[in-house]
């Protein structure tokens, strides 16, 4: 009789022990599991799913945790652009000439004169330069040669520049300073023609040209010449009054 009445007595016992440890082992299943996203189609829409909670609709557009991401944009149409690749580097023959495009822009921009020389520097030392070890040690020992009193030998050099880099102007221009020098004015012109055609933009060498030119008589060509080199670099005094000069000389007075 004694074992009968503890049954009853056990039994409530038993049952508040078990109800006592479930919300433990909720718990436990609970953080064995994780969140995540589950999408029932474009008319159900995409749902949060909790374990031990359930489905929890999400509204368009709203970014929630999914699992092992740090967010998931339920909008396609707002997700961030893929970056864009980086340009290939510029070779150096494209940097070389958008770094003279930007030059002759300034030169012809120039405020003043002072300006314009010190622009004007800067591009006939890139001139002046070939990409050539070899040419560039040819033209050195050539202008030292006709400093030092020896055209003939620089001739000779210059000679072997034109030759071995014909698309290189410096050759000519350097050849011709050295030929009208020695008074060979036809020759001068027409390596100054031939700089000024491999390259429109040599303001030195059509100046040099329109003065051979008026030398020999040929006061239109020069005046020519001299406009082009005006077109290129506007701040150039002394050639601006050759020009006035020369355009009344050709052209007469303007009415």
């Amino acid at each position: 009789m004694l074992a009968a009445m503890r049954t009853p007595l056990l039994l409530p016992l038993t049952i508040v022990v078990f109800l006592g440890a479930l919300p433990a082992g909720i718990a436990l299943a609970q953080a064995s599991e994780t969140p995540s996203i589950e999408s029932l189609g474009e008319e159900e829409g995409d749902f949060l799913f909790i374990p031990g909670i359930g489905r929890i609709p999400l509204p368009p557009g709203t970014r929630a945790l999914g699992p092992g991401q740090g967010g998931r944009d339920v909008d396609p149409e707002r997700r961030a652009p893929a970056a864009a690749a980086p340009p290939p580097p510029k070779d150096p023959a494209q940097q070389r000439a958008e770094e003279m495009a930007r030059l002759y822009l300034r030169l012809e921009q120039a405020e003043d004169e002072r300006e314009a020389k010190g622009v004007s520097a800067a591009i006939l030392s890139r001139w002046a330069h070939s990409e050539s070890d070899t040419i560039n040690l040819l033209a050195a020992r050539a202008l030292a040669a006709d400093a030092a009193g020896a055209p003939p030998l620089a001739l000779k050099l210059l000679d072997y520049v034109v030759a071995l880099s014909p698309q290189w102007t410096e050759g000519y221009v350097q050849r011709a300073k050295v030929r009208a020098e020695q008074g060979d004015d036809s020759g001068a012109i027409a390596d100054l023609e031939t700089a000024a055609t491999l390259e429109p933009k040599r303001f030195d060498a059509l100046a040099a040209l329109g003065a051979l030119k008026e030398k020999t008589g040929d006061k239109k060509g020069a005046l020519a010449a001299y406009r082009k080199s005006l077109a290129i670099s506007p701040q150039q005094e002394s050639l601006q009054k050759i020009e006035e000069r020369l355009h009344i000389e050709v052209e007469g007075r303007d009415i």
